[in-house]
């Protein structure tokens, strides 16, 4: 009779560990089952499209958020019309991360604008500017560089910048405006998730140059597993931009290639895709 008690409890403890294990397994998938739906057999590669110069109300701005295609809105946070815009891309459910405006070693300070970030600012400054235009741009994902060369090669004042984007939690991505960059640096340093720019798209009015360059990206990606690509609104892309996107997301798709926002692009990283 002993044995058997002692049968029937060894087996109940059993029977819970099982359960337990089985509890934190679906756990884990469950964490996971957002980028589940990204992947299937056919994915061989993840490309996330960056649009730039949201907050001008620029050319293209409609056709760009009318496209049913995932990619992410880069919203200048100091722009006339940066809360229209704000509103328009929340509306048509795009995902969104700050534009920031950044001193360049080149060009005019003008395109730049008075609240950018610059060189001859105090860290507490930045940080003050780098909050200011998370409250605005209320609810981003994360920031990207408006030209801002001189910024990325300034151990300082990079370092700035990146330490509120840790305290919000968000995602820096380096535009690559110049080979001297110390994104990648100085973010694995702070524990920044960054993404690195691949390919710009556009700055041309030719639509076949914007769709070799988005064939380009998809073969990196292909190759790398991932790849960004950045295309503008307004004068630098607009219109032409959101039409080659159209017309070449099918292709590329038939390539194995998926398109996805920089929140997700996150999260595969974050997953180990």
């Amino acid at each position: 009779m002993f044995k058997v008690i002692r049968f029937y409890k060894i087996k109940r403890v059993l029977t819970v560990i099982c359960l337990v294990l089985v509890l934190f397994a679906a756990r884990g998938i469950f964490n996971k089952k957002s980028i589940m739906t990204f992947s299937d057999g056919n994915t061989k590669g993840y490309l996330a499209i960056i649009i730039d110069d949201f907050g001008y109300t620029g050319d293209g701005t409609e056709e760009m958020l009318n496209l049913k295609i995932p990619f992410t809105a880069a919203i200048m946070p100091f722009s006339a019309h940066t809360k229209e815009d704000l509103e328009s891309v929340k509306q048509a459910g795009k995902d969104y991360i700050i534009h920031m405006p950044m001193e360049s070693l080149t060009g005019k300070k003008e395109w730049v604008g008075d609240k950018g970030i610059f060189i001859n600012m105090s860290d507490d400054e930045i940080a003050q500017r780098v909050n200011e235009a998370y409250s605005i741009v209320e609810g981003a994902s994360g920031i990207n560089n408006h030209m801002g060369s001189a910024i990325m090669e300034d151990e300082r004042c990079l370092s700035a910048v990146l330490d509120i984007v840790k305290s919000k939690d968000g995602v820096f991505i380096d535009s690559v405006t110049t080979a001297g960059t110390l994104g990648k640096d100085i973010c694995s340093q702070k524990g920044v998730m960054v993404l690195k720019r691949d390919v710009f798209l556009d700055s041309t009015d030719d639509i076949n140059v914007v769709a070799q360059n988005l064939n380009k990206a998809a073969d990196i990606a292909l190759k790398n597993g991932t790849a960004v690509a950045i295309g503008h609104v307004g004068p630098e892309g607009g219109k032409i931009t959101a039409k080659a996107i159209e017309e070449a997301y099918p292709e590329i798709m038939a390539k194995g290639v998926k398109f996805v926002t920089v929140t997700q692009m996150r999260e595969l990283f974050e997953n180990d895709y």
